[in-house]
């Protein structure tokens, strides 16, 4: 049998070529909330440039959360009655969602079908279930008669933890609630003036962060998800803000808005390992799909700063708007929609693009270019 070398070497040049250029489509971009220019700056984090502003169509935006396809972006404010959703294909305002009161964050469901949405209404805490494909509001389910503040999901779905504003400053509790029925389970105690909670990507473990305005520096409290008892309780900087997970889980990066640092937290110990001098009032923070770098906002500097995650210093930082706060990534490219029964995913779910592994896509790519120019070479010297 013959073969057509050179035709198969142009081949899998133009598939090397494809496959690049496709992994340079899905690069993420960093959308950052800009609370006092009530828009969105689309920010290309490799070459450190902000690409576009988005309008928010809301005031004074503050949270944004992206849909696990990539495609969607909420905004919610304390400030608003409103959540506004972003088209991030189209870089624009779809709609605006109205709620009749404030809201403190978004959570979405593994499929993105719902969005959970933490409310604070005149009888207390709430959350509001939004059907994403018709941006139309479900159903409330009240939480607690106290205000809430921020809220996490666990990565199966099957939980939600919202955090409770006390009148007394010495007590602070999660609320462990089941989203199918909308019941509260059970309290857990944590620290006071509690700002954030984030849940492990492997759903063992939940931080929440604990200001402690009455000390001199905060705490994060670790959560046991299987047992709801706290497993440590972790000092950190001065006045913490937000927490986030590194995504291979074994670090939780914590920004200090007292003094101007990162705490390192290492989830395997729970004790601070390393601290990094980033800038003012630092707020929101994220980390890169690969986990390569961390990026967190600094309203007081109006900018984003850019963290090498491997050496644990800042590289730089990107000029946004004015007063950042909230900051989310997405990989914009690569979505794939995926019927039932092919690999076990619900029909109409969509898959987030990734980057390509060099162990899987591009080490065969790359087993192939050299196999065939080796059989070119071989059989140049069988003619020859």
């Amino acid at each position: 049998m013959l073969v057509n070398v050179k035709g198969c070497l142009r081949w899998a040049s133009a598939l090397a070529l494809c496959c690049a250029w496709c992994a340079a489509q899905a690069t993420p971009l960093t959308y950052v909330v800009n609370r006092d220019d009530s828009n969105v700056s689309v920010v290309d984090v490799v070459n450190k440039r902000t690409v576009t502003t988005i309008p928010a169509g809301m005031a004074m935006p503050q949270e944004i959360a992206i849909s696990p396809d990539g495609c969607l972006a909420y905004l919610s404010s304390v400030w608003s009655a409103t959540i506004a959703v972003l088209d991030l294909g189209k870089h624009q305002l779809l709609a605006g969602i109205p709620l009749n009161q404030v809201s403190n964050g978004v959570v979405f469901s593994p499929s993105g079908a719902l969005a959970y949405i933490d409310t604070n209404t005149p009888r207390g805490g709430a959350i509001a279930v939004i059907d994403t494909a018709t941006h139309q509001l479900v159903r409330t389910f009240p939480v607690s008669p106290h205000n809430t503040r921020g809220m996490a999901i666990h990565p199966d779905g099957s939980r939600l933890y919202a955090l409770e504003q006390h009148r007394d400053p010495d007590v602070g509790q999660v609320a462990v609630i089941d989203p199918s029925s909308g019941t509260v389970l059970e309290r857990i105690g944590v620290g006071t003036d509690a700002s954030d909670i984030q849940v492990h990507p492997a759903g063992t473990l939940a931080y929440v962060v604990n200001r402690e305005s009455r000390q001199a520096h905060g705490t994060v409290t670790v959560i046991n998800t299987r047992t709801h008892t706290v497993a440590a309780t972790v000092a950190v900087g001065k006045h913490p803000s937000r927490v986030a997970f590194h995504p291979a889980g074994n670090q939780a990066y914590v920004t200090n808005s007292g003094d101007g640092t990162v705490s390192v937290i290492d989830t395997a110990s729970h004790a601070v390992v390393g601290v990094i001098e980033v800038d003012q009032t630092p707020q929101h923070v994220v980390f890169h799909p690969a986990g390569t770098h961390a990026y967190v906002s600094n309203p007081q500097r109006n900018s984003l700063s850019i963290i090498d995650t491997a050496t644990q210093e800042v590289h730089g930082a990107v000029t946004v708007g004015s007063a950042p706060w909230g900051v989310a990534l997405a990989s914009n490219g690569l979505e794939t929609a995926t019927p039932q029964g092919t690999n076990g995913l619900e029909a109409g779910s969509v898959v987030a693009g990734k980057p390509i592994p060099i162990s899987g896509v591009w080490a065969g790519l790359l087993l192939l270019v050299v196999s065939m120019t080796a059989l070119h070479r071989h059989g140049q010297k069988l003619m020859g």
